[in-house]
C-alpha cells in the first residue's frame, strides 16, 4: 500500500511540472522586435569590419492548431564598412526594393517545439525564404519534461547538429532562462556548398592540435509564464566561424552573428496571407539556390547578360597585347560570371558574333570551361559537333571543361553523349580524353553527393565485360583508368576480373593490364580502405605472382593507412620473402616512413619503426639494381601547411633502367591535403625493342625445339611486349596517359633518320627569312575555391579565394640568311649558311588573387578581402648572328626603352560592403586604420573559440569595458632601394611600401594585414649610353683573331715573378711521397677507431698486383713519373683552342667585359684557360692551368686578382692502391682568399687560420639571410638521415680532402675532410660491380676496349667457369661434376622467342668442356683439340688463325680475344661468349635479363631462387638443379653419346611415415644410366621424395613431378655412363 501511495505522488508531482515550449496558439497575433547583426574581419576592435544589419517586426498568428503565419513588418537593411565599433551603419536603398518580397507573409507548422514544414507562394524567393528560416531557427527548441541538462542532435538551419541544453529556473524573478549551445563541427548533416574542393581531402591528423575551421553558436531565452502556457520574452542567438591557416592561438579571421528577438506586445489584428497558392518549400533547414552563380568579389547588376558579355569582349579583345594591363584578370573573372547567367541561345548568339574574330573566338573559348553550366557544355557539345572547332581547340577546352563545369546528373548526361558520340570515339586522341574525362566527371558528382548511383558507369562496365572476352589489352587499359578516376566502390567487383586473384581467364591479360588494375583501386582506397585492403592483401602476400604486381598492390596498400598490427604481420611474413625485388621495395619503403614528421603520416611512421627492427638489417646493403621506395615530407606546425614527395622505383631483373617508377607530390594546407602530381612511367620492353636485332630466322626454330624437346618439363617464359608507357595525374586524376609500342619507336626512328628534321628546320628559317610576327594571350582562373554555408540567420556566408592569371606576349623575328635558301633543303646546305636573326619579344604577366571572407547574396554583399596583384613586365631585343663555316656566334641583346617597370606586386586587406541599387557606390575601408583606440579588455581576449567557449557569461564578459583605452598609431614603411648593375648602363631600384597592424601586436597575421607593396623599375644609369651587350664565340685557329685585348704577363724573369713560378710548380707536381704516407697513416688510424668491420689493410680477393688501372702510392711510382713543368703562358707556344668575348657595347667605345681564352698543348698534357677584363688600364686575370702529371694525378691551379697573383686555389686528384684496395683521393687547398672574406671572419674574431672553420660554422649566420642558420643547424640532422657519420676532429687548416676507396667490387668507402669535421660513409653498396678484372685484359692505351668493355661489364650479366668454380649471373658460386658425354643448357633465351641457346658439354676422352651456340641460323662449336681452341660453323671447321667472322646481318661475329675465342651476337641477346682452354665466359646484355634460364640461372639478382629447374620448380640442391638441365636420351645409340636420362627414383631403404609402411618415389629427377649401361662415376645428391603407403596400387610415376615433398634423403646421381653391345 505505502508503494501506491509513493508513486501515485511522485505521478503528480510530474503532472504539475511547467511545460516550457513557448506558446503561439490562440486567436492573438505575437509582435516581436527582430534584429539580425553580420559581421566579418579580426575580434580586434578598432579594426576596420564588413557587415549588415536587419531590422524588423515579426508578427506570428495561428492558423491551425499546428500551423502558424509569419509576416515582417517595415523590414530595414543597413550595410557596414568602417571601424569597429566607432563608426555607424548606414540605410540603404535596397530595403524598399526587397521590401515587397519579405513582407509576403509565410505558413509553418509548429509542434512541441519543432519547427516544421515551411510554406510560401512561388513568388519568394528561395534567398526571403532563407531568411525567414533564419528567425523560425531562434523558435526551434527541443525541451525534455524531466532533463535540465542534456545532449541532442538537433536540426536547424545548418542541418544536423550536436546541441548541449542547459535549463535553469529563477525564482525571485519568475522566469524560466534556456542556454543551447551548437558545435557546428560535429554535425551528421551539415548544410554546406564547396566549390573547387572535390580533390583535396581531410587531413584529420593535421587538425588534432587545432583546427582551421570552426564554428558554435549558442542561443540563450527567457521564458515567463503565461495564464495559457510560457512564452518566450527575449532571445539572443551569437554565432562565431573561424578560420585560420595559422598555428596561432591568438589570431584568427572571423565571421559573427548576433540575432535579437524581444517580444514587443500581443494584437487582435489577424495576419492576411496573400491570394496565391502556397507551396511546400522544405522545412527548417537552408537550402541553396544561386549563391554559386553571384561572385563574391564584385556585386554586378545583370539585366542583359548577352549584352554584358558583348562589352566584356570588347574591353578584353581589343586591348593591346604589348602589355597586359592590371586590371585584366578581374575583368576575365567577370567575363565569367556574366556567362554563366547567359542561356545557350545567348552563348551561341555571342559565339555567332565573333567566332570569325581571332581574338575574340580565343576570350570565348578560354572563358567557356570556367563558366561551367549546363549551358557552356552543351555549347561546347554543339559546336564541336558541327566542325567548328578545330581538334586542338577542342581538346583544351575539354581538358579544363572536364575538371570545371558543375557535376550533376543533367550534366553528366550532356557529357556522356558528347563523349561518347562518333565523332569523338573515332579519334583515339579525343577519346582517351574524352572518356578519362567521364570518370573525373563521377568522382566529382559523388564527391559532394550523399548518393552516387552505380547506373552512371554501367556503360563502362558492360565494356569491361566485352574487353575481358575479346582481350582487347588497349581496350582494357583504358577501361580501367576509366574507373580509376571514378572511383566507385561498385567497380571494385569489375577491376578485380583482370587481377590473378579474382579473374578465371588472367592469363590472356598482360601484365600492364594486371597493374593498371591494381593502380585502379588507389582512388577506391581512400573511400573504402577496408574492400581496397582484402584485394590487395591478397595479391601481395601470393608469392607465386609477379613481382611487379606485388610491390604495386604494396603502394596501394598504404594507400588505405593500415594499422600497426597489419603491418607488422607483413613485416614478420616478409621474412621469409623469397624474392629479393619486392623485400628491398618494403624494407625501403618502411624505412623511409621511420624518418617521417608528417602527421598524417605518424601511425604508419610509428608501425614501420616497429617492423624496421623486425626485418633484416642485410635488405638495407641491396644496390640501387633492387626496387627502392624514396619519401621526402615536412610540415610546418605554426604555418599548417606541409609537402610530402614519394618515388617507388620498381625492378624485376636487376637491370639498369627501373621497369616502372612511379613518383607523387601531395601538399597540405590549413588541415586539407591533395596530390598535387603524379607520374607513373613503365619501361618495361623499351630497351630490347630498341636494341634487339630485327633479323629473325624461322630455320633456327628446328634446331632450338630439338633441344627443348629434350626438357620434357620445360615451361617457357611469356614474351614481353615491347612497350612503354607514361600517365599523369593531376590533383588524384589522370589527365593524360600514353604507350609507345614498337610502331611508335619505328615512326621516331624514322623521323629522325629519314631527313624530316632538316626539312622542318629549313621551313621554320624560311617562314623567319620573311618576318614571323606573333601575338598570344592565355588567360586562365586559376583557382575558384569557395566554402559556402549558412549562418543562423539565414543568410549564406562564404569563405572562398580567386586567383586569375593572364600571359601575353609579342614575338617578332626577322632572319637574313646568306647566301639564300633554295627549295630544296639539305644539312650540307643549312651548314654552309650564315644566319642571322633579329628577335623582339615582350612577355607579360598579370596575376591577382581574391581571398574573401562574409555574407554574398545577389543583392547584397559584405565581406573582408584580401587582395594581391602580381605584375610582371620585360621586354626584350636579341640579334644573333651563327656562321658555322667560320664556326663563329654572336648574341647581341639591345636596350630597352627605359624605365621598364618590370615588377610590380600589391597586397591589401580591406572591409567592403555594397548592394545591388548602388553598384558603384562600394563602400570600401582598410582594415588597418592609421590610429586605433586599443582597450585592453580587448587584447586579453584572444583565445580561439572552442565548442561551448560561447556563453552568455563569456558575452558579457568579452563586451564589458575595462582599463583605460590606449591609443597607439600604424607606422607605414616607405624606402626605396637603387643598385647600379655595373656597366650596363642601367640602375635597378626596388620600392617598398607596407602598412601592417604589428603596431598593434605582432603576430603573423596582424603582419600580413594593411597595405603592402613592391615596385621594382629599371632606369637609365648616369654615364655614356649602353648600344647593347654582346657574346661572342669562336672556336678553331681563328680564335686568336677575335681577341679584343692581348694577354701578356709581367717578367718571368724578375726574383718576384720566379718565386711564383717556383710555387706553380710545386703544387702542380703535387706533395712528396712521405707527405702522402703520412696521411695515409692518418687515415688508417682513423679507420680503426671507426665501426667499420675492416681496415684498409684487409685483403681483397679482388684486385690483383699486375693491375694498370692504378700504382700503389707508396711505391713512389707517382713520383717517378712527375715531369718538371714550366709554369708559362701557352699563348706563347700555342694558338687559342676557344676565344669567348662577353662585353658591353658603348657609345663612347670604350671597352668594358671579360675575354676567356683557352689553350691546349698536347705534347705537355696541359690545358690553360685565362680570363681578362678587356678594360684597357685593368690589369685582372683568372688564370686556370690543369696539367696531367701521370695517368694517376691530375693538377689543377685557379688563381685570379691583379696578374692572377692575388688569390689561388689548388687541386690535385690521385688514384692508387691503399693496401690491397684501389683509392681515389682528392685534395683543395685555398691558398689565399679575398679580404672581405678575411676581414668580414675577423670582425667576429677569427684570424686567417680560423678561416675555414668561420665558414662552416658562423658566416651563414651573421649573414642577413637567417633560413641559412636553419640550413646549417640541420647539416648533422641530414647526415644522419643519410647514413653520414660525423666526427668534429680538427684537420689539416685550409684545405678540404676527399678520400674514395674500394674495398670491394660493390662497396665504396667515402671520407670528407674539412677543417673543423669529418664526414664519412661505409660500405656504402654500388648498383653495379666495378670491373677491374674487365679493365687489366687491356693495356692502358686501348681506351677504346677499355671503354667498351667497362660498358659490358656494368650494364650485362656474366656467367663464368674458371677451373672448377662456376659462378651465375646473380654470382652464386658453386661447384659440380659436369657429367660426360651429355650436352647442359649452360644459357638460353627462355621466352617463346628462343632467340639463343649455349649448350655445355664435357668430352668423355680428356674431359674438356666444349660450347655449343645456337643464335640466328647458324650452329657454332668451340671446343679444345690439341691444345688448341677450334671452331665449327654449322658442322664445318673454320681456321682459327686471325679469325674474323661477321654475319650477313651484321648482327653476329665471331673474332679472336686475347688466347680464346668470342663471339658477339648482342642484337639476339649475347653480348658475348668467350672461350679459352681453361676458362669460359658468357654476358648477357641488359634487357635480357630475367629472361634466361640455364645452369648460369635468371640473371635478375634473385639469390634466393637461383636453383630453378626448367619446369619453374625451386630446389634446395644445387646438384639436383644442375642435372635439371642435362639433356637426356632415350637409346645410347644417339648421335650425342649421352648415355643418360633423368627419371624418379624409388627410396629403397624402408620408411615409416604417420605409422604406417611407406614407399617413396623421388619429387625430383635423377640422372640415371640407360638399360644396357652401367655407371662409372656417381656424385651424391639430396632430393626431396613423396611417400605413400605400401598397399596403394596406384601408378606413383603419374605426376610424380608435382607431388609434395614428404622427407629429403641423399642419393648417387650418375655422372659417367659405360654401355655394353647389347645397349638398345
Amino acid at each position: 500500500m505505502r508503494t501506491v501511495v509513493m508513486a501515485l505522488t511522485i505521478a503528480l508531482v510530474a503532472s504539475q511540472h511547467v511545460n516550457l515550449v513557448p506558446e503561439l496558439a490562440g486567436t492573438q497575433t505575437y509582435v516581436y522586435k527582430y534584429e539580425a547583426l553580420l559581421f566579418s574581419g579580426l575580434h580586434q576592435e578598432g579594426l576596420a569590419r564588413a557587415g549588415i544589419k536587419i531590422d524588423s517586426k515579426v508578427s506570428i498568428r495561428a492558423v491551425t492548431e499546428n500551423t502558424f503565419l509569419l509576416k515582417l513588418l517595415n523590414p530595414q537593411l543597413f550595410e557596414y564598412s568602417g571601424i569597429w565599433p566607432t563608426d555607424a551603419f548606414v540605410a540603404t536603398k535596397l530595403s524598399s526594393e526587397v521590401a515587397a518580397q519579405l513582407q509576403i507573409p509565410i505558413k509553418f507548422e509548429y509542434t512541441n517545439g519543432v519547427v516544421g514544414k515551411v510554406f510560401a507562394p512561388s513568388v519568394v524567393p528561395t534567398t526571403i525564404i532563407n531568411l525567414h528560416r533564419g528567425i523560425l531557427n531562434i523558435f526551434q527548441l527541443n525541451l525534455k519534461k524531466t532533463q535540465n541538462i542534456y545532449e541532442v542532435q538537433e536540426d536547424g538551419v545548418q542541418g544536423i547538429c550536436e546541441t548541449q541544453y542547459l535549463i535553469s529556473e529563477d525564482e525571485g524573478s519568475n522566469h524560466t532562462t534556456i542556454t543551447k549551445s551548437r558545435d557546428l563541427t560535429l554535425c551528421n548533416e551539415r548544410i554546406i556548398k564547396d566549390v573547387g574542393l572535390t580533390y583535396t581531402e581531410k587531413c584529420t591528423e593535421c587538425q588534432k592540435r587545432v583546427k582551421s575551421l570552426s564554428g558554435a553558436a549558442t542561443y540563450s531565452y527567457i521564458m515567463k509564464p503565461t495564464p495559457t502556457g510560457v512564452m518566450i520574452t527575449e532571445a539572443t542567438v551569437q554565432e562565431i566561424h573561424q578560420f585560420t591557416t595559422l598555428y596561432e592561438n591568438h589570431d584568427a579571421t572571423q565571421m559573427e552573428t548576433r540575432q535579437t528577438l524581444a517580444f514587443l506586445e500581443i494584437m487582435a489584428s489577424p495576419i492576411i496571407p496573400i491570394s496565391a497558392e502556397y507551396l511546400a518549400r522544405g522545412a527548417l533547414q537552408y537550402e541553396f539556390s544561386i549563391e554559386t552563380l553571384w561572385s563574391p568579389i564584385q556585386l554586378m547588376r545583370i539585366s542583359n547578360p548577352q549584352a554584358q558579355v558583348v562589352d566584356a569582349l570588347n574591353h578584353l579583345a581589343t586591348k593591346k597585347l604589348e602589355e597586359v594591363h592590371e586590371d585584366v584578370p578581374l575583368k576575365f573573372i567577370q567575363l565569367i560570371q556574366l556567362m554563366r547567367f547567359a542561356s545557350l541561345d545567348a552563348i551561341e548568339g555571342i559565339w555567332s558574333q565573333f567566332k570569325t574574330r581571332p581574338n575574340f573566338r580565343k576570350w570565348i573559348l578560354d572563358a567557356v570551361p570556367a563558366v561551367g553550366t549546363l549551358a557552356a557544355l552543351k555549347f561546347v557539345k554543339k559546336t564541336f559537333l558541327a566542325g567548328e572547332l578545330s581538334f586542338p581547340e577542342f581538346t583544351e577546352v575539354l581538358l579544363a571543361t572536364v575538371h570545371m563545369v558543375t557535376a550533376n546528373l543533367d550534366t553528366i548526361k550532356m557529357y556522356s553523349g558528347l563523349a561518347l558520340s562518333h565523332k569523338v570515339q573515332e579519334t583515339p586522341v579525343l577519346r582517351k580524353v574524352a572518356m578519362l574525362g567521364y570518370g573525373t566527371m563521377i568522382a566529382r558528382y559523388c564527391s559532394g553527393s550523399l548518393e552516387c548511383p552505380v547506373e552512371l558507369l554501367k556503360p563502362f562496365h558492360e565494356i569491361v565485360i566485352e574487353a575481358t572476352a575479346k582481350a582487347d589489352t588497349s581496350e582494357m587499359t583504358l577501361i580501367l583508368k576509366v574507373l580509376g578516376n571514378a572511383g566507385h566502390p561498385a567497380s571494385i567487383k569489375y577491376i578485380t576480373k583482370f587481377l590473378p586473384v579474382f579473374g578465371n581467364q588472367i592469363l590472356l591479360f598482360p601484365m600492364r593490364v594486371q597493374v593498371g588494375a591494381v593502380l585502379a583501386l588507389k582512388v577506391i582506397a581512400k573511400k573504402e580502405p577496408k574492400l581496397v585492403q582484402n584485394v590487395v592483401l591478397q595479391i601481395f602476400v601470393n608469392k607465386d605472382l609477379h613481382p611487379e604486381l606485388r610491390m604495386v598492390s604494396w603502394i596501394v596498400l598504404f594507400e588505405t593507412k593500415p594499422n600497426m598490427g597489419l603491418v607488422i604481420t607483413l613485416a614478420r611474413a616478409l621474412q621469409k620473402e623469397p624474392n629479393l625485388q619486392v623485400a628491398s621495395l618494403v624494407y625501403s619503403h618502411m624505412k623511409a616512413l621511420t624518418r617521417s614528421t608528417h602527421p598524417e603520416f605518424s601511425l604508419i611512421a610509428a608501425a614501420s619503426r616497429v617492423a624496421i627492427k623486425i626485418l633484416s638489417p642485410k635488405l638495407d646493403k641491396l644496390s640501387f639494381r633492387y626496387s627502392k621506395a624514396f619519401l621526402l615530407d615536412g610540415y610546418e606546425v605554426p604555418l599548417m601547411v606541409g609537402a610530402a614527395g614519394s618515388a617507388f622505383f620498381i625492378n624485376d631483373a636487376a637491370t639498369i633502367l627501373p621497369r616502372a617508377v612511379v613518383t607523387k607530390a601531395r601538399a597540405y594546407l590549413a588541415g586539407a591535403a591533395a596530390d598535387i602530381l603524379e607520374v607513373g612511367v613503365r619501361t618495361d620492353g623499351i630497351q630490347e625493342a630498341l636494341l634487339k636485332s630485327p633479323f629473325v630466322h624461322e630455320d633456327r626454330l628446328p634446331r632450338m625445339k630439338q633441344v627443348l624437346k629434350a626438357l620434357k618439363t620445360f615451361k617457357a617464359l611469356p614474351n614481353k611486349q615491347p612497350l612503354g608507357s607514361i600517365y599523369v595525374k593531376v590533383l588524384g586524376q589522370e589527365i593524360a596517359f600514353a604507350n609507345v609500342d614498337k610502331a611508335v619507336l619505328e615512326q621516331a626512328m624514322q623521323l629522325t633518320t629519314g631527313g624530316s628534321i632538316p626539312e622542318l628546320a629549313g621551313e621554320a628559317l624560311k617562314a623567319m627569312q620573311n618576318g614571323t610576327a606573333f601575338q598570344y594571350a592565355k588567360p586562365l582562373l586559376v583557382a575558384e575555391v569557395r566554402h559556402i554555408f549558412p549562418s543562423v540567420a539565414g543568410v549564406p556566408m562564404e569563405f572562398s579565394l580567386y586567383a586569375a592569371a593572364v600571359a601575353a606576349g609579342n614575338l617578332k623575328v626577322q632572319a637574313i640568311i646568306t647566301p639564300p635558301l633554295t627549295e630544296t633543303i639539305s644539312v650540307s646546305h643549312l651548314m654552309k649558311t650564315d644566319v642571322k636573326l633579329t628577335a623582339e619579344v615582350s612577355p607579360s604577366i598579370t596575376l591577382q588573387t581574391f581571398a574573401v571572407m562574409g555574407l554574398n547574396t545577389g543583392f547584397i554583399q559584405a565581406a573582408s578581402m584580401a587582395k594581391g596583384k602580381i605584375h610582371t613586365f620585360l621586354p626584350l631585343k636579341v640579334e644573333a648572328k651563327f656562321d658555322i663555316t667560320k664556326a663563329n656566334f654572336k648574341i647581341k641583346a639591345f636596350p630597352i626603352v627605359l624605365p621598364v617597370h618590370a615588377l610590380t606586386a600589391r597586397f591589401e586587406t580591406l572591409a567592403a560592403a555594397g548592394n545591388i541599387k548602388a553598384v558603384n557606390a562600394e563602400r570600401i575601408t582598410p582594415i588597418v586604420p592609421e590610429t586605433v583606440v586599443l582597450k585592453h579588455s580587448q587584447e586579453a581576449y584572444t583565445s580561439m573559440i572552442t565548442p561551448g567557449d560561447l556563453s552568455s557569461e563569456t558575452i558579457k564578459t568579452v563586451m564589458s569595458p575595462a582599463e583605460e583605452p590606449e591609443l597607439r598609431t600604424s607606422v607605414p614603411v616607405h624606402k626605396t632601394l637603387c643598385s647600379v648593375v655595373p656597366h650596363i648602363g642601367v640602375d635597378v631600384c626596388m620600392e617598398v611600401m607596407s602598412c601592417d597592424a604589428t603596431f598593434i601586436k605582432n603576430t603573423t597575421i596582424y603582419n600580413m594585414i594593411g597595405q603592402h607593396g613592391v615596385h621594382i623599375n629599371i632606369v637609365r644609369a648616369d654615364g655614356p649610353a649602353v648600344e647593347g651587350l654582346e657574346l661572342e664565340v669562336q672556336l678553331g685557329p681563328r680564335a686568336a683573331k677575335k681577341l679584343l685585348k692581348e694577354i701578356s704577363f709581367a717578367d718571368t724573369k724578375t726574383p718576384k715573378v720566379k718565386a711564383v713560378l717556383q710555387k706553380l710548380r710545386k703544387v702542380l707536381e703535387g706533395e712528396k711521397m712521405n707527405k702522402n704516407s703520412s696521411f695515409f697513416s692518418h687515415n688508417k688510424l682513423f679507420y680503426s677507431q671507426s665501426t667499420s668491420s675492416h681496415s684498409f689493410s684487409s685483403s681483397s680477393s679482388v684486385r690483383s698486383s699486375k693491375s694498370h688501372l692504378s700504382k700503389d702510392l707508396s711505391s713512389g711510382q707517382s713520383s717517378q713519373s712527375f715531369k718538371p713543368i714550366q709554369s708559362r703562358f701557352l699563348g706563347d707556344s700555342v694558338p687559342p683552342v676557344v676565344a669567348i668575348i662577353a662585353r658591353v657595347v658603348r657609345v663612347d667605345r670604350k671597352l668594358l667585359g671579360y675575354q676567356l681564352t683557352a689553350y691546349l698543348d698536347m705534347p705537355t698534357s696541359r690545358v690553360q684557360i685565362i680570363v681578362v677584363s678587356i678594360a684597357v688600364k685593368n690589369n685582372w686575370k683568372m688564370c686556370a692551368d690543369g696539367v696531367l702529371l701521370s695517368k694517376h694525378n691530375v693538377g689543377a691551379r685557379i688563381a685570379w686578382g691583379a696578374e692572377c697573383q692575388q688569390y689561388a686555389i689548388t687541386i690535385n686528384a690521385v688514384t692508387g692502391h691503399q693496401g690491397p684496395s684501389p683509392m681515389a683521393y682528392l685534395k683543395v687547398k685555398c691558398e689565399k682568399v679575398p679580404t672581405i672574406i678575411t676581414n668580414y671572419a675577423k670582425r667576429f674574431g677569427y684570424s686567417s687560420s680560423q678561416l675555414f672553420h668561420f665558414i662552416n660554422a658562423n658566416i651563414l649566420t651573421h649573414f642577413s639571410f637567417p633560413f641559412l642558420f636553419k640550413v646549417a643547424e640541420y647539416i648533422s640532422n641530414a647526415a644522419q638521415m643519410t647514413g653520414l657519420a660525423i666526427s668534429n676532429e680538427k684537420n689539416i687548416e685550409r684545405q678540404i680532402e676527399l678520400i674514395i676507396l674500394v674495398p670491394t667490387e660493390r662497396t665504396l668507402d667515402i671520407i670528407i675532410k674539412t677543417p673543423t669535421m669529418t664526414l664519412s660513409v661505409l660500405n656504402l653498396v654500388l648498383p653495379i660491380a666495378l670491373p677491374f678484372e674487365a679493365i687489366q685484359a687491356y693495356p692502358e692505351s686501348d681506351v677504346t676496349n677499355i671503354i667498351q668493355n667497362l660498358y659490358i661489364e656494368t650494364s650485362s650479366a656474366k656467367c663464368s667457369k674458371v677451373r672448377n668454380t662456376l659462378t651465375t649471373f646473380n654470382h652464386k658460386k658453386h661447384n659440380y661434376e659436369i657429367p660426360l658425354s651429355c650436352y647442359q643448357v649452360l644459357v638460353q633465351d627462355c621466352t617463346s622467342e628462343h632467340k639463343f641457346i649455349v649448350l655445355i658439354k664435357k668430352d668423355d676422352v680428356f674431359e674438356h668442356e666444349d660450347l655449343n651456340i645456337k643464335v640466328a641460323d647458324i650452329d657454332v662449336d668451340i671446343y679444345h683439340q690439341k691444345s688448341a681452341v677450334k671452331v665449327k660453323m654449322n658442322g664445318i671447321e673454320i681456321p682459327t688463325n686471325n679469325i674474323s667472322y661477321q654475319h650477313p646481318t651484321g648482327t653476329i661475329r665471331i673474332e679472336q680475344k686475347g688466347q680464346g675465342i668470342a663471339l658477339y651476337a648482342p642484337g639476339h641477346g649475347l653480348q658475348e661468349v668467350y672461350y679459352t682452354s681453361d676458362q669460359w665466359m658468357v654476358y648477357v646484355v641488359d634487357w635480357m635479363k630475367g629472361q634466361t634460364c640455364g645452369l648460369c640461372g635468371k640473371a635478375d639478382g634473385e639469390i634466393r631462387q637461383e636453383y630453378t629447374t626448367p619446369s619453374g620448380d625451386l630446389t634446395k640442391s644445387s646438384v639436383s638443379f644442375a642435372h635439371s638441365w642435362v639433356l637426356p636420351v632415350e637409346s645410347c645409340r644417339d648421335a650425342s653419346q649421352c648415355h643418360m636420362k633423368l627419371e624418379s627414383e624409388k627410396l629403397e631403404k624402408q620408411v615409416i611415415l604417420n605409422g604406417q609402411e611407406s614407399k617413396c618415389y623421388s619429387v625430383e629427377p635423377v640422372l640415371r644410366c640407360l638399360p644396357g649401361c652401367v655407371p662409372i662415376r656417381t656424385t651424391p645428391v639430396t632430393i626431396g621424395y613423396h611417400c605413400m603407403s605400401t598397399d596403394t596400387n596406384l601408378n606413383m610415376f603419374d605426376g610424380i613431378y608435382e607431388k609434395s615433398v614428404d622427407l629429403r634423403e641423399t642419393t648417387d646421381a650418375h655422372v659417367a655412363c659405360r654401355c655394353t653391345e647389347q645397349c638398345a
